[in-house]
């Protein structure tokens, strides 16, 4: 009889613990996305030069805006996956310290949207419609960085940075 409660106290215990660990990993996840969510950063660790309010606007500008700030994010942090361990001879494993030519490309491409965001009409809609397909590329990268070798890591990020800059 004591030995079932002393397995039934174990097994709350334990349940109690592993409890705790999710609510906490929960949080600190929630607390890191939503801090980079509502932050200015364009690149991480380096403000942008878009105005604050497009963390959360809806505008076309500012929703490409958005989706660029993510999309260079996955490219710094692609080697640090946790659920998913990138492949040893990928070149996503690669120290992320190749990457000024591509963030110098990401700031001159959100100026761009911020430049077409004070455009008005016609204007503004063909400005901002020839931007996406360039956060789209660069959208992409992380999974072909998965993908590639570890040798083709500089020519992927010169195609993106070129197309990015057309």
């Amino acid at each position: 009889m004591s030995l079932g409660i002393a397995v039934f106290i174990a097994i709350g215990v334990l349940a109690l613990a592993t409890l705790g660990g999710v609510l906490w990993f929960v949080r600190d996840s929630n607390k890191r996305i939503q801090g980079f969510a509502k932050s200015t950063d364009l690149v991480p660790g380096k403000p942008g030069r878009a105005p604050a309010e497009w963390a959360t606007s809806t505008e076309p500008e500012a929703l490409l805006h958005q989706r660029l700030r993510y999309a260079i994010a996955d490219v710094h942090s692609a080697n640090q996956a946790v659920a998913v361990p990138v492949p040893p001879d990928s070149a996503a494993a690669a120290d992320p310290t190749d990457l000024d030519d591509l963030d110098d490309a990401v700031f001159a491409l959100d100026d761009r949207l911020i430049a077409a965001a004070q455009l008005t009409g016609e204007d503004r809609t063909k400005a901002t419609a020839e931007l996406a397909p360039k956060v789209a590329s660069l959208e992409s990268l992380t999974g072909k960085l998965w993908e590639a070798p570890a040798s083709r890591r500089g020519e992927l990020l010169n195609a993106t940075v070129s197309a990015l800059r057309r």
